[in-house]
């Protein structure tokens, strides 16, 4: 394990790559987004039939503890989303875990140790659970079914805990991602039918209010039919990953080897796997949502109720991030995104291989080029000497207003600098940043990553090559990243054949580095 005075930096070093079970894949990790009464983190993992308790541990080895393993019959549970939630009586931590199988959400006390509830409802596999920032009680899972369930673990719902379902035109196929905007009133989906949706989430009035409605101890949930966003234009094939960027989305689509080489002929030079960075045109998470929901239209591939120019598609593609070596199906990013730290996008390839993004470093300009990219398969490798900058580099360091300030207000200013405004896993609601001005003069007459030209794969500022021999082939591919809520101090990637990889890097006092 690295010593800590070398764990320095934006980006987390390597600590250990472990074989957590034999035989099985891991599919997902989530770190426990509430305070501890000690402060320390702790994160679950799942994949199969198992459920992970564990804690990280610097300076062990290895780096991490494991608190509690659930050990279910293989038979009978495969499992590949889990979602961490409160017990709304005693408060202490429950997991929610589901998958292919059963058809249904089991939810385990980690104090006790026992399966403490099961959720039932869904017609098919569940994909995705997500709990929303605003309440450890509220709960989205998204299912091959072709819907979104909406549940709520307060006693008062437990006759009949499922109390919205976001069906009709929605997804025609199986649903793979859900998530919760920071403020908990929006939650994005994605699926097999390459659509994106965004969807307004019910008010606790109007659930309330169609709960006292209908007759009964079991009355049905509320349906939402029409999302307010609904696009099978932004990705060329299925989606299985999307998350919110402030108000704006990163969504990951794949498309399968052989359509790769299938289009090795071709002159157009196409993006194979690729992340994206868009934005809905008119969207505001914190408006209240549109009256009117748009109507599906024969011929129209993007519809939305948010203020738009009717000749435009409704949305604006910002920047892509090449990620090669993902053809395969459920591989997801990891967005550290809470206050006062650099953003950074993080994914594990299917060669072992982690790759990194500082988003804030784009939002400026800078050239990834100027650090070097560490490598852990060439120790010896000694990095190129630094040139001493000039005007043009000192130039290229500063923030370059236009682009700055186009992309720091479509995220609503969040987090940038090191500051404290943004809207991380907390939920809550952060002033938005004053952009500092800059002269004409400062900004450099070209710019390496500039929002004008959003189909320029972005090459990673950092790359991690995860040697091991524990594996059952040469490389194994990352399932699933999750960043501890402590500002990002460790990262934790699950995979193939029990893999976990655990990261760690040092956070200054001010949160920025």
């Amino acid at each position: 394990m690295p010593s800590v005075a070398s764990l320095s930096g934006p980006f987390p070093t390597l600590c250990s790559c472990t074989k957590l079970v034999d035989g099985q894949a891991l599919y997902d990790v989530k770190f426990y987004p509430y305070p501890t009464t000690d402060n320390e983190p702790v994160f679950a993992v799942t994949g199969s039939s198992h459920l992970f308790i564990c804690r990280p541990k610097l300076g062990a080895d290895p780096p991490f503890e494991v608190l509690r393993w659930f050990q279910l019959d293989s038979g009978e549970h495969s499992f590949n989303s889990l979602a961490w939630a409160c017990d709304p009586v005693s408060g202490e931590p429950l997991v929610c875990v589901a998958g292919e199988k059963p058809k249904q959400i089991q939810i385990f006390n980690i104090e006790s140790g026992k399966h403490v509830r099961s959720l039932v409802g869904h017609g098919a596999a569940i994909n995705d659970l997500a709990i929303s920032p605003t309440s450890s009680s509220l709960l989205a899972s998204a299912s091959a079914d072709y819907t979104i369930r909406l549940w709520n673990l307060e006693p008062a719902y437990k006759d009949q805990p499922c109390v919205a379902i976001f069906a009709g035109e929605g997804h025609r196929q199986h649903v793979l991602t859900a998530q919760f905007h920071s403020n908990g009133k929006w939650i994005v989906t994605a699926g097999l039918d390459t659509a994106i949706a965004v969807w307004a989430v019910p008010s606790d009035e109007a659930l309330a209010k169609h709960r006292a409605h209908k007759d009964g101890s079991h009355p049905a949930p509320l349906t939402v039919y029409y999302p307010h966003f609904h696009s099978t234009e932004v990705h060329a094939n299925y989606i299985d990953t999307a998350v919110f960027y402030g108000d704006l989305i990163l969504s990951r689509s794949a498309k399968g080897q052989y359509e790769d080489l299938a289009r090795t002929t071709t002159k157009v030079k196409i993006v194979p796997n690729e992340i994206l960075l868009w934005k809905i045109d008119g969207f505001d998470s914190d408006d209240d949502p549109p009256t009117e929901p748009p109507i599906p239209t024969p011929g129209v591939w993007t519809r939305s109720s948010f203020p738009h120019d009717p000749r435009s598609r409704g949305f604006q593609r910002l920047m892509t991030f090449d990620m090669p070596n993902t053809s395969r199906f459920y591989l997801r990013f990891g967005l550290l995104h809470q206050p006062g730290v650099r953003p950074i996008l993080a994914m594990g390839n299917e060669e072992s291989k982690f790759l990194f993004w500082d988003l804030q470093k784009l939002e400026e300009g800078y050239d990834p080029n100027e650090e070097s990219e560490v490598d852990l398969k060439a120790p010896g490798v000694k990095a190129p000497r630094q040139r001493k900058k000039g005007k043009a580099a000192e130039a290229r360091q500063q923030v370059n207003e236009s682009n700055l300030g186009r992309l720091g207000e479509l995220r609503r200013g969040e987090s940038v600098g090191g500051g404290a405004n943004s809207d991380g896993g907390s939920g809550k609601t952060h002033p938005s940043l004053t952009t500092p001005t800059t002269s004409a003069s400062n900004v450099p007459p070209e710019r390496k990553y500039d929002l004008g030209d959003s189909f320029m794969p972005l090459k990673p500022h950092h790359s991690v090559l995860a040697s091991t021999t524990l594996s059952l082939k040469k490389h194994f591919a990352t399932a699933q990243i999750a960043w501890s809520p402590d500002g990002g101090r460790w990262m934790v990637g699950v995979g193939d054949s029990g893999m976990m990889c655990v990261f760690y890097r040092s956070v200054g006092g001010g949160g920025g580095s």
